[in-house]
This record gives C-alpha cells, sequence and structure tokens, in this order.
C-alpha cells in the first residue's frame, strides 16, 4: 500500500475529527454541558441572595406576628413605608455581608408585598 492510498483511506476520519475538534466546544457551551468560573461564582452568589432574602422574610413575619400586625397590612404600593420598616427591623437581626445587602433587603421586601 502506498502512502496515497492510505491517505485517502484516512482522510474522512481526518476531517471527522478536525469537525469534532471544533463542533464539540462549540455544542458543549452552547447547551449548557459546560460553565464556566463566573457563572457558577454568580449561581452562588444568587442562592446566598435567595437564602438570606428567605430568613429576612421569615424573620418579618415573626415581628409582624409579635406585633399582632397582618402583613396583609404591608402589601401594595401605598404601604412600602411601613414595608420597608418591618424590612429594616428583620434586618437588622440578620448578618449579611456589605456587597449583598441591597440585593437582600430588595428580594425581601418583594417577597412581603
Amino acid at each position: 500500500m502506498s502512502f496515497s492510498l492510505n491517505t485517502e483511506k484516512a482522510k474522512p476520519y481526518m476531517v471527522g475529527f478536525v469537525l469534532g475538534l471544533v463542533a464539540a466546544p462549540l455544542i458543549a457551551f452552547n447547551a449548557g454541558w459546560v460553565s464556566t468560573s463566573s457563572a457558577r461564582a454568580e449561581a452562588v452568589r444568587a442562592a446566598r441572595v435567595e437564602t438570606l432574602a428567605g430568613i429576612c422574610s421569615a424573620t418579618a413575619g415573626r415581628i409582624a406576628t409579635a406585633a399582632s400586625t397582618d402583613l396583609a397590612t404591608v402589601k401594595g404600593y401605598e404601604n412600602r413605608a411601613k414595608r420597608d420598616e418591618l424590612v429594616a427591623a428583620a434586618m437588622a437581626d440578620i448578618q449579611v455581608p456589605a456587597d449583598l445587602l441591597s440585593k437582600v433587603t430588595f428580594d425581601c421586601g418583594r417577597t412581603l408585598s
């Protein structure tokens, strides 16, 4: 067998290999099979905010119950000031990192509204 005959037989395999090298990363990233470190960091940050906002809303519910206040009275746009006071009181009991404080406060208030 000559070199040119071997090359002709191997040509489809070489083309498939090269196309696979190009297509595999494109498909993997677009399908979400591969995540970057920044995407993971953002997912962790979102999970922390969601957890802390849940703790805040539960604490706000306990504060409202202790004060014999119905949480329905803080719902809606017109009761925003009452809701902000309740969220501020709930956030005083929770240790939240400074970089997450505004997002947790916003999410807690949105949960109560």
